[in-house]
């Protein structure tokens, strides 16, 4: 099958760029982001060693996560995000232009998402990166990517309506290892939390978030079975913050291994 991979931009102005991850440029430059993951990416991932490693990172945004898996000596690194707006889908406040004007929202949306994407090239010149980039639905991923030795979803899942499909998906090309950075409900139970409020319309991309039993069920469904967990605290932005905005927010990465 053919894979239309994405066309390096080139060029880019920092000011037209969106950055996810803070970043060090190899001109001693920082960019900062909304979560600054510098000198934790191993926590982050779990400690998998990606040397040799063919990698996709999916969800990957400005690039941090794919420009850290070269760096920790992966041998081909794919970076995979949304093409259009189209693809995302948010709880539908009443009253939202979500819902009341979804044809606008799309186009201001992908507009919105165009800045992340020029933030990764712009970054990906400046590293000299040798990552390729694809564009489409993470639901459907195109089968001519290949396989990976290690496919990471750091931070998505709680943004998706569908994260059972959506790992189900990636589980089809990924071949010995699935990373997943997330929240986690404590609990032994197989159950999932909505985070749907009605009082807090702004917070309409979190939709679900699950107990580490009901990741080790769908990831055995797919075939997988958890090797490590590890729960740590990172650095993320938030406006409420007192230390220049900055606060140690509590995620948990599961790795999993392909068994049979």
């Amino acid at each position: 099958m053919q894979v239309n991979w994405a066309s390096p931009r080139s060029g880019i102005d920092r000011e037209k760029c969106f950055f996810y991850h803070t970043i060090d440029l190899k001109d001693g430059t920082t960019i900062e982001g909304h979560w600054d993951l510098r000198g934790r990416y191993a926590d982050y991932t779990g400690h998998v060693d990606l040397t040799g490693a063919r990698v996709l990172d999916v969800g990957t945004a400005s690039g941090f996560l794919s420009f850290s898996a070269e760096a920790a000596g992966a041998r081909e690194v794919v970076s995979f995000d949304l093409d259009t707006a189209e693809r995302q889908h948010l709880l539908p406040f009443h009253g939202t232009p979500y819902v009341t004007d979804h044809a606008s929202w799309v186009r201001a949306q992908t507009a919105a998402f165009d800045t992340w994407k020029n933030a990764y090239w712009f970054t990906h010149q400046k590293l000299s990166s040798r990552a390729r980039a694809i564009y489409g639905d993470v639901y459907d991923l195109p089968d001519g990517i290949g396989t990976f030795d290690v496919v990471i979803l750091g931070a998505i899942l709680e943004h998706l309506g569908d994260p059972v499909r959506a790992i189900g998906s990636i589980a089809r090309v990924a071949s010995k290892r699935i990373v997943i950075n997330t929240d986690i409900i404590p609990g032994d139970e197989p159950i999932g939390r909505f985070n749907g409020d009605p009082a807090y319309p702004e917070r309409s991309y979190i939709f679900w978030t699950y107990t580490l039993e009901t990741y080790r069920r769908i990831l055995a469904i797919c075939g997988f079975e958890i090797e490590n967990v590890h729960e740590d605290t990172y650095k993320a932005f938030s406006p409420l913050a007192t230390d220049k905005g900055w606060v140690q927010t509590p995620r948990t990465t599961i790795v999993a291994r392909r068994v049979g």
